[in-house]
């Protein structure tokens, strides 16, 4: 019975250890200072949806609920920016293009964890509004139980590892 037990703790330890996904550090390059900006503009973005359910019941009934999320990038990068007291701007217009930035946001790799739990690489690329030289470029990843909130976390997570100490 002890060999039983054992062997059962093992396969539970195993399948745990191995169905947790591991998040990529967050990487960042810095091709030019954050200073002397005071306005930006985001490249618009598609709204990103999930939906997770489940149902559970028996024979006579069945019973189910189902959760959505919703994240659009560019809307969270606006947020987080203007909150940091930068002024969104329609458009990068001539004259005050020398203290605008341009951010582009980009996505790719997700990929799923044995528990329906879900992890996201994002890209946020910063440009130089009068000149579209890089000032900044960084990855991040992050998990979530489904694809809008860890879009969400990896962005703050990317969007706090390049404005940390800046302002």
């Amino acid at each position: 019975m002890k060999k039983i037990y054992s062997f059962l703790l093992l396969c539970v330890g195993t399948l745990l250890f191995t169905s947790c996904l591991s998040i990529a550090d967050t990487s960042i390059s810095r091709n030019g200072s954050m200073e002397g900006y005071r306005f930006f503009y985001v490249t618009p973005t598609a709204e990103r949806n999930s939906v997770t359910g489940d149902t559970w019941g028996n024979r006579h009934a069945t019973y189910g609920s189902t959760t959505s999320n919703s994240v659009n990038p560019a809307d969270l990068i606006a947020g987080y920016l203007m909150g940091r007291g930068y002024v969104r701007v329609a458009e990068v217009k001539k004259e005050d293009a020398a203290q605008t930035m341009v951010i582009n946001y980009g996505e790719g790799n997700s990929r799923r964890g044995f528990f329906d739990e879900r992890a996201i690489t994002v890209t946020i690329q910063i440009l130089n509004g009068s000149n579209n030289d890089l000032l900044c470029v960084c990855k991040a990843e992050e998990s979530g139980g489904d694809e809008a909130v860890a879009t969400r976390r990896a962005i703050e997570k990317a969007l706090n590892e390049i404005f940390l100490g800046v302002r």
